[in-house]
């Protein structure tokens, strides 16, 4: 079993995130704390001759000595019952590369929760959030306004996020902090597909609202600037 205060990780309250993971050996009459954890414990699980543990941010450990030492891992893809998006989240968003990921939650009037991942040597690992419904936690930049589309991050760590109902955003430090830009007009404009390039290279197609046509753009200098490439009517 696993525990800890979801709320904590919000950056305004005064409490720690911190959680548990419990064993019992008599069908849930009674339970032991196995150990304590920096972060909140939002999934157990046995699997593959091993017990898996995931924190809030997407970091998985494992054991396989029945829970008397644990070091962190990543599943392997055989486990269909895996997902990188937490309870009460969907993978809404992965473009083909399998370390980015992007879970939301149910949208409303154009707001919707969101979460960027990416798959590192310890797991998925949270960087930029945004709670919905308030109020809740965020960090990195992203809004809650708009319903993700898709992503795409450069090795250098420039990236794109583009969503329906929601601006386009953008990160320079992959993934971690994110900033929206104007090129995308909220509530009419849509981002329809996006590819990012190594020093600042990008691509960014545009469903202009009104029955207008599409229009791709493209930017040299990280998404500072951006020049029309073609208009479709």
């Amino acid at each position: 079993m696993g525990t800890g205060y979801q709320p904590c990780a919000d950056p305004t309250t005064r409490c720690k995130p911190q959680g548990t993971v419990s064993i019992t050996v008599d069908g849930g009459r009674s339970w032991r704390v196995l150990f304590r954890t920096r972060r909140p414990v939002v999934f157990v699980s046995y699997w593959g001759g091993q017990q898996w543990a995931r924190f809030d941010d997407g970091e998985m450990l494992t054991s396989t000595d029945g829970g008397r030492h644990w070091r962190p891992a990543v599943p392997s893809d055989a486990w269909i019952g895996f997902s990188t998006c937490p309870l009460g989240m969907t993978p809404q968003v992965n473009t083909g590369d399998e370390s980015w990921s992007v879970c939301t939650s149910q949208g409303s009037a154009g707001a919707m929760g969101k979460a960027v991942y990416r798959l590192t040597a310890k797991g998925w690992k949270r960087l930029a959030y945004a709670d919905f419904p308030p109020p809740g936690g965020a960090a990195g930049g992203l809004g809650l306004m708009g319903y993700p589309r898709g992503i795409s991050i450069a090795r250098d760590g420039f990236g794109l996020l583009w969503e329906d109902r929601g601006p386009l955003f953008v990160t320079r430090d992959g993934g971690s902090n994110w900033t929206a830009t104007r090129l995308v007009t909220i509530d009419f404009d849509s981002g329809a597909s996006g590819s990012t390039l190594a020093h600042g290279v990008a691509f960014f197609l545009m469903q202009r609202g009104g029955g207008k046509g599409d229009v791709l753009y493209e930017t040299t200098d990280a998404a500072r600037s951006w020049r029309v490439l073609h208009v479709w009517h």
